[in-house]
């Protein structure tokens, strides 16, 4: 979902002060939830894992608490998340150190890098590279892994143009560098299995994050971290429907290419949950996640006189919300998975005109390299992560997240991001 996008598929919050007794109880329910992340150094120890790896129990509670919710624009409790997202945030949670911020910027100028320590060689693939969603994810997993002292390089691998026989020949190539860990998100669906077996049975950890596989894919990858779309989906739908009054109970929805595999798992999914509230579809279309396509679908919705009362998209409804803004009529409530930092902006544009503006969106899902960089390197380490793992998905209010506006982020980049501004620069201008 995602274009200047993004590609496919998508923070600000101010730490929470949580007193020092939830934290330490917090920890012990991480530490108890699972064996996946060891439950202490010494336990990790006993079981062949190395002593410092970052988890969930090794870092400050409250650190940990105000990643996740800046992640997922809600407040989850860690206990309350799989271990390995957990992890994750734990990763995420530590400041790089400035030998660490040079190597990441080192990193993002070249296609590969070698860190100066570890073993472990991480491979970060992307389908799409001609927008900022996938410029961004690239540099969220590359920091990600950059914090691990267990990687000892990292190479990058990406598809100009979205082409399928150019992803395949970026994976195998890949696999025939024998990297040990491929992080993927595989925006073709089935269609990149046939890579993900030949890597399986290389020994290389194949993970895919973000975009969903078929449920026969279990055994040709590691791991999948899927986007929980249809939650997500059904999750919109019961916003938007609550907050519609007497609103006509017509909606429109799209979509950026036909077929693709992120919208043949959301839509249905919303699709079921408005028909059961009443709603009818008055519109589809397609954009192809550019501005020019959302331009275009807005104006004909526009033009078309149609009283939609809501619209559900899977990138950022910026521009489908400028043309209203500009005529001074009231948007559609719009939800999307993939808000831009720019959503701030025209959602305050609205409010100056007099405009009513509801927008709820999930978050973008641009950090979901960070998943799978740390379910292949514990995979690789001997932690026992599940085959498949879905975090939650929240969807909230864009006037509920107005303390995640950041002074300085680049407009198109996804909300949220785990970088902060001065990265995020940095990721836009490596692509």
């Amino acid at each position: 979902m995602n274009t200047s996008r993004a590609g496919w598929a998508g923070f600000r919050r101010d730490r929470p002060s949580l007193p020092l007794v939830a934290g330490v109880v917090l920890a012990t329910i991480l530490t108890g939830c699972s064996t996946t992340t060891g439950a202490n150094t010494s336990d990790n120890a006993s079981h062949g894992v190395p002593t410092d790896l970052i988890t969930a129990s090794s870092v400050d509670p409250t650190q940990l608490a105000a990643t996740a919710k800046k992640a997922l624009l809600a407040d989850v409790p860690v206990a309350q998340l799989p271990p390995v997202v957990a992890d994750t945030f734990a990763v995420a949670s530590k400041p790089l150190t400035d030998a660490q911020l040079q190597q990441l910027k080192t990193c993002l100028g070249a296609r590969s890098c070698d860190t100066g320590h570890g073993t472990l060689t991480v491979a970060i693939n992307a389908d799409f590279t001609n927008n900022p969603w996938w410029s961004v994810r690239r540099a969220e997993a590359t920091a990600q892994a950059i914090a691990y002292p267990q990687v000892k390089r990292i190479i990058f691998t990406s598809s100009s143009s979205g082409n399928i026989a150019e992803v395949l020949s970026n994976l195998r190539s890949l696999i025939a560098q024998k990297v040990d860990i491929i992080v993927e998100d595989p925006v073709f669906g089935p269609a990149v299995l046939p890579a993900a077996k030949e890597a399986l049975t290389a020994g290389i950890a194949f993970v895919t994050e973000n975009s969903p596989l078929p449920n026969e894919a279990t055994a040709s990858v590691t791991t999948q971290l899927p986007y929980d779309l249809c939650a997500m989906g059904t999750g919109a739908v019961q916003k938007i429907t609550a907050g519609a009054g007497t609103a006509s109970k017509s909606y429109a929805l799209y979509t950026g290419v036909p077929g693709n595999a992120d919208a043949a798992e959301w839509q249905p999914c919303a699709e079921k949950a408005l028909k059961a509230a009443g709603w009818q579809q008055a519109v589809s279309g397609f954009t192809q996640w550019t501005p020019q396509g959302e331009t275009q679908a807005a104006n004909e919705l526009l033009a078309s006189g149609k009283d939609v009362s809501a619209m559900l998209y899977d990138y950022s409804s910026d521009t489908f919300l400028r043309p209203y803004i500009a005529a001074g009529k009231t948007p559609p409530a719009s939800f999307v998975d993939t808000a831009n930092y720019s959503a701030f902006n025209v959602y305050d544009d609205a409010k100056k005109a007099g405009l009513k503006a509801e927008n709820y969106v999930s978050n973008g899902h641009v950090w979901y390299g960070r998943l799978g960089v740390t379910a292949g390197i514990e995979s690789k380490l001997g932690v026992n992560v599940p085959n498949k793992v879905l975090a939650p998905v929240p969807v909230v209010g864009l006037a509920d997240i107005q303390d995640q506006n950041v002074s300085g982020m680049p407009a198109n980049v996804p909300l949220p991001t785990l970088l902060n501004p001065e990265l995020a620069n940095l990721a836009l201008s490596a692509g």
